[in-house]
């Protein structure tokens, strides 16, 4: 009798627990689904700060970071699509993408490279339109960048990048495998000094 009842019990645990996973699954999707709504919408992302309500009046010049920002985009649109992106233009991104990084710790260059890859191929299939290139490279500047981001935020800013290509119609597979990649930069970027 305490054999069947200990079968019951460590039943009811197991299946208790395999319910659990499976809901904790289901809200996962539930919030890649809600961001991928979010970047079609239009919904400013984690790392854009709300709007002045006032502009300020003087017109200042580009900060290093955004100058790095914009030759990664005229290199990342200089992609043709359907074309196979040249090793030059692979090195060239990886070269934007540590010049974005301005901070003290700056990604490995392995890590970097797995990344610009990526990126390259990613544009070669089917380049990002021009607002959500803006918001992946605006995150992907954060994650370069990560000082004073708190971990709640750097999580958006993932959730947000895989959103983006999610929404642009990349499989959710690929589109997880690069946020892995950028995850890797953001723990280089993240040490503490040395």
């Amino acid at each position: 009798m305490k054999t069947v009842l200990s079968l019951i019990g460590a039943t009811a645990l197991v299946s208790g627990s395999v319910f659990a996973g499976s809901q904790e699954i289901i809200l996962q999707r539930a919030r890649e689904i809600r961001n991928q709504n979010n970047v079609q919408q239009g919904i400013a992302a984690p790392t854009q700060p709300a709007q002045p309500a006032t502009a300020p009046a003087t017109s200042a010049s580009p900060t290093p970071i955004q100058r790095s920002l914009a030759k990664l985009r005229a290199d990342l649109e200089g992609i043709k699509p359907n074309a196979p992106a040249t090793a030059n233009q692979k090195q060239q991104i990886l070269l934007d993408l540590m010049a974005v990084a301005q901070g003290a710790n700056k990604p490995s260059q392995p890590v970097a490279a797995n990344l610009a890859n990526s990126l390259a191929a990613l544009f070669a299939e089917k380049p990002l339109p021009n607002k959500d290139c803006g918001r992946m490279l605006s995150d992907l500047a954060a994650v370069l960048n990560p000082a004073r981001i708190p971990p709640a935020q750097m999580r958006a800013i993932y959730a947000d990048i895989q959103a983006i290509f999610q929404a642009n119609g990349m499989d959710r597979k690929e589109a997880v495998k690069i946020v892995d990649q950028v995850k890797a930069v953001g723990a280089e970027t993240q040490k503490p000094a040395a």
